[in-house]
């Protein structure tokens, strides 16, 4: 039942009577409560008009249903195009149109009459074919799924890695099929696509998923093919099997025999997977320049199976090929259904550190991380997020509840090895590179994991979080002997001073700290030798409760955090400048509110710092 005007929300009546006024759209249904859709608000419907002819074939008319949410002006007003479809900026299933974002339109009653005025822009653009011009970031067709009448077997994302690099893999193959190998991600919610292989089984590419965020017991087998184009009509990818099965069929492709095999692969999750690939470019115009896969998701045999009486052969074939041909001709298989398309996300790694990665000579250093604890944890997770593609973590400690005030890890970790809760964790961030953690003290003895040995040989870079005088010696005659780089790290009791010396070509680390000592007691810092040297009374140490209990220090996580990013970012600069010679960097944080009440200009400041 139609609500009456009156019984609208002030500011809904306000817009609608001013869209009125405009008189850009001819209203074909007046306002009224939304109660179609699931969703709170109102409707109404109005036409709008383009020139006609234009390039893209667009009706002269186009009939338009309007949503405005309860909330108005609050959020987007929504516009659904009922005989205009399959172009750029909209969604495949709905007709949806995507304008600009909502934070360009006025807050107020006009909010409706920006966003008819937009929706006429979008519409022009398409009769003109300018929703996508050249120059412009490539868009992939829309391929999300909202209103599937039959549940997907899962929703959980299937992630992929492709690049310009793995691109010339796949340049002769279009137009042909093979199996994909993917597995279930350990502690990830996610399927990864592992292995893929030509149809007479020759492994094509592997991709560089480290093993620590794959089950080893989730194998999922399936299939792929590959196609020229994924558009069935304009910008639109199929959206039923009948569709599927035409466009591969213009590009010599057997569909349903494809389909068929990918069906009949045994898993024990019982979640059918056919790959379908296509190029794409990643700026309109120009060539492609990776892979795009796109998995369409069904129930396999064995669940729809039937367990012949006696083990007949003949009989298994038969009854298997009845239920194909039954869901091919009229149930889940069928031309009209609609295709079971899975969200998907590429994460290669121009793409996974998009938005913020170290110099790529700092992604390509072996790393050691010595310590995982507060300071530890936290310059290892910079380090794994920013991209470095190998890191081993040393620390024979356990993760307790005490540590969790201050540490990356949580209480699921609780009664494990720092390094290795840790490097598990890291791992499932940054699931394309190789992180290790290793449960050992330092120094290593003959007795220490061989792979660890092996590690620290190949690694560059060693960074010293332990605290521990006979761990940081140990460290520092390794590396002079190997020709590593020391960096150890450590704060004053607060955290408001973090240290930070770095060996050279030509300098150890441990001379250079000990130059540093120096120079700090004979006062050529700016630094009061007794702050710096502070050792605390028991009184002022952290006991945390009854028991042999070792004395912590009382600095918050924020300061940890904070001191802890500066250090990376010194510790990225020097790596990723080559910078040969050795350093010693003293880094003071400051409170937020000073002694005397006026807050400071910078809050972490570099008071002392010296090349060797």
């Amino acid at each position: 039942m139609d609500r009456p005007l009156c019984e609208l929300p002030d500011i809904v009546i306000e817009a609608y009577n001013l869209l009125l006024q405009h008189r850009l759209v001819k209203i074909t249904l007046p306002i009224q409560e939304n109660i179609a859709e699931g969703k709170t608000g109102w409707v109404f419907k109005c036409v709008a008009t383009v020139p006609c002819p234009n390039p893209e074939q667009v009706p002269g008319s186009i009939t338009l249903r309007v949503l405005m949410p309860e909330t108005f002006p609050m959020e987007p007003v929504e516009f659904y195009s009922e005989n205009v479809n399959a172009f750029p900026h909209q969604d495949a299933e709905s007709g949806k149109l995507c304008l600009p974002e909502e934070a360009l339109a006025p807050l107020d009653a006009s909010r409706l009459v920006c966003y008819v005025k937009w929706t006429l822009e979008w519409l022009k653009d398409a009769a003109n074919g300018r929703l996508l011009q050249p120059g412009e970031p490539y868009e992939l067709p829309d391929f999300s799924r909202k209103l599937l009448k039959t549940p997907l077997p899962t929703n959980v994302p299937f992630i992929f890695e492709e690049s310009l690099t793995s691109y010339g893999k796949w340049e002769s193959r279009l137009g042909t099929d093979g199996g994909v190998e993917c597995c279930w991600g350990n502690g990830i919610s996610a399927i990864f696509a592992v292995r893929f292989s030509s149809k007479n089984g020759l492994l094509i590419r592997e991709s560089e998923f480290t093993s620590n965020v794959l089950r080893q017991d989730g194998e999922i087998k399936g299939n792929w093919l590959l196609v020229p184009d994924i558009r069935y009509e304009r910008h639109r990818p199929p959206q039923t099997y009948e569709e599927m099965d035409t466009l591969c069929s213009r590009n010599g492709i057997d569909f349903y025999s494809i389909l068929k095999s990918a069906w009949r692969l045994e898993n024990s999750c019982k979640t059918g997977m056919l790959l379908v690939g296509f190029p794409i470019s990643k700026i309109v115009g120009q060539p492609p320049a990776e892979l795009h896969w796109q998995p369409l998701l069904f129930p396999t045999y064995d669940t729809v199976k039937t367990r012949p009486k006696k083990r007949n052969p003949r009989a298994t074939i038969d009854k298997r090929e009845q239920i194909w041909q039954k869901l091919r001709g009229s149930e889940c298989f069928s031309p009209s259904q609609q295709l079971p398309w899975g969200s998907v996300e590429n994460v290669a790694r121009d793409r996974l550190y998009a938005r913020g990665a170290y110099p790529s000579k700092v992604q390509a250093t072996p790393i050691v991380v010595f310590g995982c604890g507060a300071l530890g944890s936290s310059i290892a997770e910079l380090l794994a997020r920013g991209g470095v593609h190998q890191m081993s973590l040393v620390d024979s400690d356990t993760i307790k509840f005490g540590n969790l005030c201050r540490h990356t890890l949580d209480g699921s970790s609780v009664g494990v090895n720092k390094a290795q809760a840790l490097a598990e964790r890291l791992s499932r961030a940054n699931p394309l590179s190789k992180i290790t953690g290793y449960p050992d003290r330092v120094p290593l003895d003959s007795r220490s994991d061989q792979t660890l040995h092996q590690a620290i040989m190949d690694a560059e870079i060693f960074v010293d979080c332990t605290t521990s005088e006979t761990a940081f010696r140990w460290l520092n005659q390794y590396a002079v002997e190997n020709g590593k780089r020391l960096i150890s790290l450590f704060f004053n009791f607060h955290a408001e001073l973090l240290t930070l010396c770095m060996s050279g070509k030509s300098r150890s680390c441990r001379e250079i700290f000990k130059d540093l000592n120096c120079a700090v007691r004979q006062k050529y810092t700016p630094l009061d030798p007794g702050v710096y040297f502070y050792h605390p009374s028991k009184d002022e140490q952290i006991i945390e409760g009854a028991g042999c209990w070792h004395p912590s220090f009382p600095a918050l996580n924020a300061h940890v955090q904070i001191l802890a990013a500066h250090a990376v970012d010194i510790i990225s600069h020097s790596i990723a400048t080559k910078q040969e010679t050795g350093s010693a960097v003293i880094v003071k944080r400051k409170n937020f509110i000073a002694q005397n009440g006026d807050q400071p200009g910078v809050l972490v400041e570099k008071v002392w710092g010296k090349e060797y």
